[in-house]
């Protein structure tokens, strides 16, 4: 038998090689690919998954926000059962409903249940308020009392607690859901490396593939950890400042009811309760002013203003209820008029003073100042307060932010009085800055166009 020749068997080799090498590259190219593809999906699914869970405990907080200023509006009518307490008592309900509603739509098959059974309670609690407020009426204090004690109370507390449980049980499926994400990403920079190096030339090409996913990956992880992070200072804060006003509805009201109290004290007790109840009042126009600017939905009444005018009326209003806080004014003669809205202008001035005043805890002036510059306005606010840290000047007009140092100055407040001056200047197509130094004070300047002659 003649041997094959030589260049016969390079050839059959070379071809045998090129095969296997294709088929090798292919198989390369399938795993990659099967790699790439589960990692994704698996990725995109738990993102999925936790961007679901942070909305719908959205829902849930928006739940229980409406359900305690039904629970206020409940208790405002009891002392004062005017028509336009119902009326508000009657809107907060809806709204309560359209919340549970919510719930059912974002939510799963428990959330429904769920939703059932609140709007079971609910109706069976304005049931009992409705016969709470008979008794009332016809001076039955003994069978109110009865009502309160074994209907209407524990109906609100077996609502609050439903709520309130299901929304620490989707909190705790969102944390389930963001640790998951975590191990994927882990895993994945774990594993990239391996399939990568089969092929040098197929590895570069793959690797800056994956490299601009895992920079979309990250940042969407860092986005939903920034929003969960964010999500629960809101939440504590948000608390705090709506238990002090109405821990202090509760405790005037239950003295109102339980004690003998002279007609001066009732009035006196009456009015700590109005105060707490237009604190709150205000933190809601806060959210609800914020949410509708931030929607784009807020439309401004444009027309001639006076900011020399708004700004010595903010200060005669606050010099009433800031006595340790004199403020000058420098209002320079001959000011341009301003294209605005009246209203939120001053809105803009009362809380860059409130401002001031809150980051001043040991008092000290405040100057308020205006100053023109060709076709250009602007108003400054400087206090003598703790300051604002260098780092923290950028982030001082966003939503919930607060200078950390007010720990320890026991400053009240959500953090939401400059995020509105933020939107407002923008909408009056002007711009906002701070200046400052910790310990030496802040200066806020609001730049804003002057009206066409």
């Amino acid at each position: 038998m003649n041997a094959a020749p030589p260049r016969q068997v390079f050839a059959e080799t070379s071809n045998r090689a090129t095969r296997a090498a294709s088929l090798g590259l292919a198989a390369v190219v399938v795993c990659f690919a099967m790699f790439s593809i589960i990692s994704a999906y698996t990725t995109r699914t738990q993102v999925d998954r936790a961007q679901r869970s942070a909305s719908l405990i959205e829902t849930y907080q928006s739940a229980i926000a409406v359900f305690r200023t039904e629970e206020t509006f409940a208790l405002e009518y009891l002392l004062d059962p005017r028509p336009e307490k119902a009326a508000r008592l009657e809107d907060a309900g809806a709204d309560l409903a359209e919340a549970v509603s919510e719930i059912t739509a974002q939510g799963g098959q428990e959330d429904a249940k769920l939703a059932r059974e609140l709007l079971a309670l609910h109706d069976r609690y304005l049931v009992a308020s409705e016969r709470l407020l008979g008794a009332m009426g016809a001076g039955d204090q003994v069978e109110a009392r009865r009502i309160d004690d074994t209907e209407s109370h524990p109906v609100f507390l077996e609502m609050q607690y439903l709520l309130t449980s299901a929304a620490d049980e989707r909190l705790a499926d969102n944390q389930a859901a963001l640790a998951e994400l975590a191990v994927t990403a882990r895993w994945t920079l774990i594993l990239a490396p391996v399939v990568f190096a089969i092929g040098f030339v197929l590895l570069i090409v793959l690797w800056r593939i994956l490299e601009r996913y895992h920079r979309a990956t990250s940042e969407t992880y860092r986005e939903i950890e920034q929003l969960s992070r964010l999500r629960g200072e809101f939440v504590s804060i948000v608390s705090h400042e709506f238990r002090t006003p109405l821990t202090g509805v509760v405790g005037f009201s239950e003295m109102m009811r339980d004690e003998d109290l002279t007609l001066p004290e009732m009035k006196e007790y009456a009015g700590d309760i109005n105060k707490d109840a237009r604190r709150l009042t205000n933190l809601i126009n806060d959210m609800l002013d914020l949410d509708v600017m931030e929607s784009g939905r807020l439309k401004m009444q444009l027309a001639p203003v006076d900011l020399n005018r708004i700004a010595a009326d903010a200060a005669t209003q606050f010099r009433s209820s800031a006595a340790d806080h004199p403020i000058a004014l420098r209002l320079a003669e001959g000011l341009p008029m301003l294209e605005g809205e009246s209203d939120r202008l001053t809105q803009v001035v009362a809380n860059l003073l409130s401002n001031a005043i809150k980051y001043s805890p040991n008092g000290g002036a405040i100057e308020l100042r205006t100053q023109s510059e060709g076709s250009l306005v602007t108003l400054t606010v400087r206090d003598h307060g703790i300051g604002i840290p260098a780092e923290q000047l950028e982030s001082i007009f966003d939503r919930y932010s607060r200078v950390e140092e007010t720990t320890t100055a026991n400053v009240k407040g959500v953090g939401l009085g400059l995020a509105i001056v933020s939107h407002l200047v923008r909408l009056h197509r002007g711009k906002v800055w701070a200046t400052s130094e910790a310990g030496e004070g802040s200066v806020f300047h609001v730049q804003l166009h002057a009206r066409p002659a």
